[in-house]
């Protein structure tokens, strides 16, 4: 079950410095907490296939995109130390078509293995790709769009909290169908080590 949006895990935290302050203030030698306790532990049950803390699959429709968490407007999940693996298999299917005919091209997630030109949503990631982006709700963007596939490893996330979201390189998403599958998996450091 996903944690709740990122305000139960800063409300500790909160409570943490209060708890700290009035230690100070009492004369006790205070070390404050390390931001990264159970990071390593996190990133390390990731490595060995533990058990996630939080697991989806995600859908990205070739003409809609696709989030972590699910919704038409996500709350952030992923936050500062937290590991993730984003899990999806090149076969032969799942694959999104990119045109309504018959003859018109169907790809994985990682598109034609031809770097978008200027112009297109994404110049420099493939052309018909997978690609991720992440998202602060509220104040928007951060870091610049990627394809899926580096993702394919256990990775430690530093930043802000943010939402992830997907979707499809291409000029003209509307006429798309068929989708991808991918899985996504989140250790949180706080039920690690």
């Amino acid at each position: 079950m996903p944690r709740t949006p990122a305000g139960a895990r800063h409300a500790r935290t909160a409570v943490r410095c209060l708890v700290l302050l009035v230690l100070a203030t009492a004369g006790a030698v205070v070390t404050p907490p390390v931001a990264a306790a159970g990071t390593a532990e996190a990133l390390a049950a990731c490595e060995n296939s533990g058990s996630a803390d939080f697991v989806q699959h995600v859908e990205v429709h070739g003409n809609s995109g696709g989030s972590v968490p699910a919704g038409s407007n996500p709350s952030n999940i992923l936050l500062d130390g937290d590991v993730f693996l984003i899990l999806g298999g090149e076969s032969a299917y799942p694959r999104v078509q990119v045109g309504p005919l018959p003859w018109d091209g169907s790809y994985g997630p990682t598109g034609n293995g031809l770097a978008a030109p200027v112009g297109w949503p994404f110049p420099g990631l493939n052309q018909y790709s997978a690609v991720l982006r992440f998202n602060n709700d509220p104040t928007g963007w951060v870091g610049h769009p990627t394809a899926v596939h580096p993702f394919g490893r256990c990775t430690v996330w530093h930043g802000p909290p943010v939402r992830l979201l997907f979707g499809v390189n291409d000029t003209n998403v509307g006429d798309n169908n068929g989708m991808w599958w991918f899985t996504f998996f989140q250790y949180f450091p706080e039920n690690h080590g």
